[in-house]
């Protein structure tokens, strides 16, 4: 029963170093027939993190009752700052280790021509993405510091009760 206990609260201490997910649009669509560097957004770290994500274009738009097709989307890359980005994909990215700063999330493609869109040449772009803070080595010394006093008290205990 002590092991689960000591099991759970390190899984508890684990789960407080996640992250939640945030999606931003691009401040304004992007017209015409391909684009470079277009800026998403912003990411800003507050410490040692590690980035996930994806950029994305809307499919349609809604105008209260109507709803409009747009062109499709293809993107040929996706970059947040200069980061060295781990993912191979055309959309997403996937950093680590990255250090404290805001970063632009930058995305190049075209607008592929949609017969079923009335509107052509307008895109709206977004991204979705996750920071996770990469904990330092004292946390985790800490954590296993606990854990061993924690051990150690039940284990008196234990001697005690015997």
């Amino acid at each position: 029963m002590k092991l689960k206990s000591i099991a759970a609260g390190a899984l508890l201490a684990v789960a407080s170093f996640g992250a939640s997910a945030t999606q931003i649009f691009a401040p304004n669509p992007v017209v015409g027939t391909s684009f470079v560097n277009t800026l998403i957004g912003q990411i800003t770290v507050s410490g040692q993190s590690d980035i996930v994500g994806d950029i994305f274009a809307a499919n349609s738009v809604n105008y209260g009752f109507i709803s409009l097709n747009l062109d499709h989307v293809t993107f040929t890359n996706a970059t947040v700052g200069s980061l060295v980005d781990m993912d191979a994909t055309a959309t997403g990215f996937n950093l680590h280790n990255v250090a404290a700063g805001t970063y632009d999330i930058l995305a190049t493609g075209s607008i592929d021509f949609t017969p079923t869109s009335p509107v052509h040449g307008v895109a709206f772009l977004g991204a979705n993405y996750t920071v996770t803070a990469v904990p330092e080595p004292e946390t985790y010394g800490m954590l296993l510091g606990g854990l061993a006093l924690v051990g150690v008290v039940a284990r008196r205990k234990a001697k005690k009760a015997a």
